[in-house]
């Protein structure tokens, strides 16, 4: 019998079979009710997820979150442990876009599991990502070891320069801020543009701009299609009056469900919104995905 939460981890890591029954009840507990009512579409992602560990590691937060919050975490208190975190902090969740400035920044760019936790969850979940990924790609222990030293000295790096100052928000990854890969991966993000986005996934009709129709698209009836609009009715009213645009913004003008998207968002009911930009010109329309 386990003495401890820590001592019960240990446990199941070191018992090969009780592993494997916690990591199916884990599962089963989070995608029940979801593999009841789509059960290819979560054949296909333990499939996805089967193919390395990686793959594998995307696709299991919840089974991330079952160790760690059973783990003792001496480096929390009473206020570190209740924090917003970003909540699935792995190394393909960053990427580049254009912020209310109008300026492009890397940045981390999916905030759909964000919720209140301790912070080393972040840092574990992303230094376990990028050894993860590091081995998918052959590199050494040594130079693993090195990339998740890198991670964790720059974290502590930027946490000390905010304790310096109190300009905490001037911080951003940009053009005239970085260098090297990310430097690159912003320029050539310069490089693309909402016209080649919206032509990608979308075509006009008569005067009329709505999704092409393919491989992972279907149209809804109108039950499903009623339900979608009000929900993003409810997203809404969320946003602050000081960030609304203007009242020409946020019309839907076309709606489809999605498949075949991420390991993380395979088997969730999915949706594209084709929603009115600034203005009612058709080279700014905007696309939103729903979950």
């Amino acid at each position: 019998m386990a003495d401890s939460p820590a001592d019960a981890v240990t446990d199941l890591t070191q018992d090969p079979e009780a592993r494997s029954e916690r990591i199916v009840s884990v599962l089963v507990d989070t995608f029940e009710d979801l593999i009841e009512r789509d059960p290819d579409a979560f054949r296909r992602r333990f499939r996805k997820m089967a193919a390395d560990p990686f793959a594998f590691y995307r696709g299991s937060t919840c089974l991330f979150y079952d160790d760690v919050s059973r783990l003792e975490d001496p480096w929390v208190d009473g206020r570190t442990s209740r924090v917003w975190i970003q909540g699935d902090l792995h190394a393909e969740n960053h990427g580049t876009y254009m912020d209310a400035a109008g300026i492009l920044v890397f940045d981390v760019n999916d905030f759909d599991e964000a919720y209140l936790g301790h912070y080393t969850w972040d840092l574990q979940r992303m230094a376990a990502s990028i050894a993860l990924l590091a081995f998918s790609k052959a590199l050494s222990d040594d130079a693993i070891d090195r990339s998740v030293r890198i991670f964790a000295t720059s974290y502590l790096d930027q946490v000390r320069t905010f304790t310096r100052g109190d300009d905490d928000d001037a911080f951003r990854l940009t053009l005239e801020t970085t260098e090297g890969a990310v430097h690159e991966v912003l320029e050539r993000a310069q490089l693309l543009s909402r016209i080649t986005l919206l032509g990608r996934d979308t075509e006009i009709e008569g005067h009329r701009r709505r999704f092409v129709e393919g491989s992972g698209i279907r149209r809804l009836d109108d039950d499903e299609h009623d339900a979608v609009l009000a929900a993003y009715e409810q997203y809404l009213e969320t946003i602050p009056e000081s960030k609304r645009k203007e009242s020409v913004s946020y019309a839907v003008k076309d709606v489809v469900g999605r498949s075949g998207m991420g390991i993380g968002s395979a088997g969730l009911p999915m949706y594209s919104l084709l929603v009115e930009g600034r203005t009612q010109a058709l080279e700014n329309d905007v696309l939103l995905s729903m979950k």
